[in-house]
Formats: structure tokens, C-alpha cells, sequence
């Protein structure tokens, strides 16, 4: 565990194996990490390719449907997103590739100054509210281009910044091949998102557990 521990404060991911095929996610999991409990959301969540039109218009899924899903941070609206996720591959479909870039070649060069004046909020109310939110609070990174917006001309600016950063960055492109194949992320150190989906790889079937914490 050590050394997966290592490899994510470097990385921000970590490729990770069920000890068999038929290991249950949740397990899986339970071995690296504490399983978080979050009010409303299963434990563990299936994903799979849809139309935008099949998909809940809120999410992801009904605004891209099957095109590429643009990096982001899981919840980025809120005002603590989940600390790390782990994917589980149930059904291959190799050429959909996650998506991943470190936040340090996104905003790295960013001052502490400007990055504490550029203020955001979600797009919509959460829980009746519009809470304020930076990108970056102490260790926590984040970043979603749909689902928080600018409130400052700072941020306004910094939002730009990010956008075309983005576009010349080199993207880490990691493909789950098998039924024991896992991905683990820092959803506070790294950006993810995910390839498009052809029309030979609507079986894929990915599971999804978020945890609080990692066993070092």
C-alpha cells in the first residue's frame, strides 16, 4: 500500500488489480481506501455509454451523451468534492480511454494571490444555496467547465487561461482492458474525463466507488 500511496501524491492516479475477475467492487475498495458515504449516492454507481437524449439532462451524460466528456473534477460544485474514486472495469470496451492531467500543468503557474481572488460558484443552487468556491484550498484542486462558473473578473480571466492550458496539454490516456482492471484517482490532484464512444463500444460497463480516504 505504500508504494500505491507514493504513486498517487506523485501521479494523482494509480492502476490498481482485484485480486480476481469476480472480486466485488466494493471490496476492492474496502482494500485500498474507506468507502465514503454520501446522502443520495449509491456506494457503488454503474456507468455506461448513452444518448444524451437517454441520459438525466442534469449530468454529464445528458450534455455530452456519447461525445468526449471535457476533464473536470467529480462535484466540482460542491463545496468539498470527494477525495478519490476508484473505476472498476465490468465490461471492457478498450478503445474509451480516461482521460487524465496533473492540476500542476493546468495552474501551476497560477499566483496564490490570484488563485485566492477568483471567485466561482455552481452553475445552480445547491441545496438552496450558491456557495463560493476557489479552485484551489490548500491541497484541493478543482475544476469543472460546466458546472461552476466565474463570479470575478479575475476568475473570468483565470477561466480563460485554464481553457486554452488545457488544449496544449499532454493528456495521460489510460484504457481498462479486463473484469480485474482498476483505476484509482486523487479527484483533488488530477483532472479526468473520458474518450468519446464509438458505436462498437456501447457495451462498456464501468463501476464507480468513492472514498474518503487511502489505506498508506
Amino acid at each position: 500500500m505504500r508504494n500505491l500511496a507514493d504513486h498517487l501524491r506523485q501521479h494523482g492516479y494509480a492502476r490498481i488489480s482485484a485480486l480476481s475477475p469476480s472480486e466485488p467492487t466494493l471490496s476492492i475498495a474496502e482494500r485500498v481506501g474507506f468507502v465514503s458515504v454520501i446522502p443520495g449516492v449509491a456506494r457503488v454507481q454503474e456507468l455506461v455509454p448513452r444518448a444524451a437524449s437517454q441520459a438525466p439532462a442534469s449530468g454529464y451524460g445528458g450534455m455530452y451523451g456519447l461525445d468526449l466528456f471535457p476533464l473536470h473534477t467529480d462535484m466540482a460544485h460542491w463545496y468539498v468534492p470527494p477525495r478519490y474514486f476508484l473505476l472498476r472495469c465490468i465490461c471492457p470496451a478498450p478503445q474509451v480511454e480516461t482521460l487524465i492531467v496533473h492540476f500542476r500543468d493546468v495552474i501551476g503557474g497560477e499566483t496564490d494571490v490570484t488563485l485566492r481572488r477568483a471567485i466561482f460558484r455552481p452553475r445552480r443552487r445547491l441545496d438552496g444555496r450558491l456557495t463560493s468556491l476557489r479552485l484551489k484550498e490548500g491541497e484541493m484542486c478543482r475544476w469543472d467547465p460546466a458546472f461552476i462558473v466565474p463570479v470575478t473578473t479575475e476568475a473570468e480571466r483565470l477561466r480563460e487561461r485554464i481553457v486554452v492550458t488545457i488544449s496544449a496539454a499532454t493528456l495521460v490516456a489510460v484504457s481498462l482492458r479486463g473484469a480485474a482492471d482498476c483505476l484509482l484517482v486523487d479527484n483533488w490532484a488530477v483532472m479526468h474525463g473520458r474518450a468519446n464512444v464509438p458505436a462498437n463500444a456501447m457495451s462498456r460497463r464501468i463501476e464507480r466507488v468513492y472514498l474518503e480516504t487511502i489505506i498508506a
